[in-house]
């Protein structure tokens, strides 16, 4: 019996070539990237040679391919730090001031727009940057104004950062609430995790040093007791001893010189692949992670939501992956004598990961939510195409609705990859140090050890240390 096509050739050929066309733009996609982290190592490269203004140039003639349209606190945080090392400060003030506004304005679309976006992959929105990335923003802009001899304009930066970290909680709650409201969201909403940040000592210090350049000796006091209680009560962030001791807030003879070293590179996001297996009415996810031998089931999940029995699909969540810095000591010199070495006094890299667990628990929820929908849609869709394919007849018709079924396997997973967008050149520790000079000018130089000896000599060059200024100056080397 000869078997009559249903498919008429003309939709054959136009669904195979859509499908050839789909799989050329998704090999595309990944050459582009490849391409990116080219450039951007590049980048790296160049800032771990100390040379911020190449790693600048690098970043802005290849600008268009390294950011999207979406991207843009993204660029502007990249930018401000670089010029920020770089001793660009007011140019950076300005960066870090657009990078504020656009997290400020992309963060409240999302909370206006939550109930219609659910669908949306984080990776379609305007990026509106991590917690670690909205606050330590604030402490680069007060160094800088600080380097510029602007004390007062440093404070706002300071209020800024205490204001942020009071409403870290609060805002999340809105945005799981306005997901919570979307019609296909049938179920509570997701409550954010807790934070356990709620007191900078870096933040604190930079008030310190400020109020002592001023004689206000109450008011640094009262930022040293807060520094120390950002210690005392909250010891998963800072299990150091603090480096600054109480000595910096009485009297001395001669004028304290302050200095912050930064090392090491903030963390970035790796993907963690989970797997959804339905049942009726209860879905079933399998979270696994990559270690040397392959990816191995690490967390399994189960929970009631109306759905069908028996779909199969995946999706990603990021994760955050901490690179640290392989620096071992600080040593600080003035005129070529070795003055001492700082201490740790803040983590980033730890708070950083602190912060991200307090959006996560949403981010996992509404994940999960958009990839059974978006996944049952598409296994839908992938057999239609099939039994199209085999109710054809002929073996173009049955090729293209193979193809098709797979392509829009494919396309799926991309559509539901993890959004690692985060900044690059935050550091991953700050250090400080003090010590008593003599009112005069000295060459600063700051050297980072590692456990095979000198990594890398950073010159300040000659710094005029004076009563009533703050005296503060900073480094960065990232390794």
């Amino acid at each position: 019996m000869q078997v009559v096509s249903s498919v008429p050739a003309a939709n054959v050929f136009r669904m195979t070539r859509a499908t050839l066309l789909l799989l050329g733009l998704l090999i595309g996609f990944t050459a582009c990237t490849t391409t990116r982290n080219t450039l951007f190592l590049e980048i790296d490269s160049s800032a771990q040679r100390g040379d911020f203004d190449g790693a600048i140039n690098l970043l802005e003639e290849n600008e268009r391919t390294l950011y999207t349209d979406r991207d843009g606190v993204l660029l502007h945080l990249d930018r401000g730090m670089l010029l920020h090392f770089a001793g660009r400060h007011r140019e950076s003030v300005l960066e870090l001031q657009e990078a504020e506004r656009l997290i400020e304005e992309y963060f409240t679309l999302q909370l206006r727009q939550a109930a219609t976006s659910l669908l949306l992959n984080d990776t379609a929105m305007n990026y509106a940057g991590e917690d670690f990335e909205d606050i330590y923003l604030n402490v680069f802009s007060a160094l800088s104004y600080l380097a510029m001899d602007d004390p007062q304009a440093a404070f706002v930066e300071i209020r800024r950062i205490d204001n942020k970290l009071n409403l870290l909680e609060t805002k999340y709650r809105s945005l799981a609430a306005g997901f919570a409201a979307a019609d296909q969201f049938d179920a509570p909403p997701p409550d954010p995790g807790d934070t356990r940040f709620y007191n900078s000592a870096l933040a604190r210090y930079l008030s310190l040093v400020i109020y002592r350049s001023e004689g206000n000796r109450d008011s640094a006091r009262i930022s040293f007791e807060q520094m120390e209680n950002a210690f005392a009560e909250q010891r998963s962030l800072y299990p150091h001893s603090n480096p600054i001791s109480s000595k910096s807030i009485e009297p001395v003879d001669g004028v304290p010189l302050s200095v912050i070293a930064f090392s090491g590179r903030s963390p970035i996001k790796r993907a963690s692949t989970l797997r959804i297996r339905t049942e009726r009415n209860r879905v079933h996810v399998i979270v696994s992670q990559e270690d040397d031998i392959g990816l191995i089931p690490s967390t399994y999940l189960s929970f009631e939501f109306p759905v069908e029995a028996g779909y199969n699909f995946r999706f990603e969540l990021p994760r955050m992956e901490m690179r640290g810095s392989e620096v071992t000591r600080i040593r600080v010199l003035a005129n070529g004598q070795e003055l001492g070495e700082v201490g740790l006094l803040e983590d980033i890299q730890r708070i950083a990961y602190e912060t991200f667990q307090v959006s996560r628990p949403i981010v996992f929820v509404r994940s999960v939510v958009r990839a059974t929908l978006k996944g049952i849609a598409g296994q839908r869709a992938g057999r239609a195409m099939e039994e199209a394919g085999v109710a054809s007849g002929s073996a173009i018709g049955w090729l293209a609705g193979a193809i098709g079924s797979i392509a829009t396997d494919i396309a799926l997973d991309q559509s539901e990859q993890a959004d690692l967008r985060i900044s690059r050149f935050f550091p991953a520790f700050a250090h400080a140090g003090e010590w008593v000079l003599d009112p005069g000018t000295y060459r600063i130089e700051v050297e980072y050890l590692g456990p095979r000896g000198l990594l890398w000599r950073d010159d300040l060059g000659e710094v005029n240390i004076r009563p009533g200024s703050p005296n503060l100056v900073s480094s960065f080397f990232n390794g």
